[in-house]
């Protein structure tokens, strides 16, 4: 009886040896597979804090702003959001990235009338026919208006401030600039031919600040003009003369 119970026994070591011995070999070309997977995805995560733009992070890291705006799916580059994260690809470390806010004298110049239709003086970007206005456009909303001027007609900054973005956006913009006026109200000039005046440039009223052109998702030459308040479009003819 106890020969049977040894004949018995020693297949069933036999299979319990065998099955560890798979479960090793898997377990090691499993292992091997993960370095690949952590290169692939090498880089790091910045954390964005308030005054900081895709444009000046972008900068900082080295890297081109289009292919940072890519690897984090981002279509519009003016779009991040405080305390947000963006992945930057091929980083080694964490860099810090310097805030911009617009000057204190911005902030003090700025009057804010209790009219609600007069929260700040604007002044025209271009003098030409306004061809799109403010609102529902073909049932899509429409968050500014688009005047149209020939190919190259001077783009005027409408009230003074700093320029927080100077570039190409990755939606339907194309070539664009904003300009924060003080803590509430920024302006839009979209669909550039080119800009002159880069992030961080002081601007006054009615300073050149580029060139009409046909940019981004654009039918014809014409400029596509914003009024933003607290990052939310309004309607620029309320603050227009």
């Amino acid at each position: 009886m106890k020969k049977e119970v040894k004949e018995i026994k020693r297949p069933l070591l036999r299979l319990l040896v065998l099955l560890i011995t798979v479960n090793i070999v898997f377990s090691t070309i499993s292992c091997s597979t993960v370095p690949t997977k952590q290169t692939d995805s090498k880089g790091v995560y910045h954390k964005i804090k308030r005054g900081q733009t895709l444009w000046r992070i972008a900068k900082t890291y080295g890297i081109d702003l289009e292919l940072l705006a890519k690897a984090n799916n981002l279509e519009d580059a003016t779009e991040i959001k405080t305390g947000g994260l963006i992945f930057i690809p091929n980083a080694e470390k964490i860099l810090e990235v310097e805030i911009y806010r617009p000057a204190d004298a911005h902030v003090k110049k700025a009057s804010i009338p209790p009219s609600v239709n007069r929260e700040i003086e604007l002044g025209w970007p271009v003098n030409g026919k306004v061809t799109s206005p403010y609102g529902n456009r073909n049932g899509k909303k429409h968050d500014g208006v688009d005047i149209s001027v020939p190919k190259g007609t001077p783009i005027k900054a409408a009230a003074g401030g700093i320029v927080t973005f100077s570039g190409r956006n990755f939606n339907d913009y194309g070539k664009m600039i904003v300009i924060k006026h003080n803590s509430e109200f920024s302006t839009v000039y979209a669909h550039n031919l080119e800009n002159i005046l880069e992030e961080g440039d002081d601007v006054k009223k009615g300073q050149v600040i580029g060139r009409v052109g046909n940019s981004g998702n654009a039918s014809g030459y014409h400029l596509h003009f914003e009024v933003r308040k607290d990052e939310k479009p309004i309607n620029p003819l309320f603050f227009l003369p």
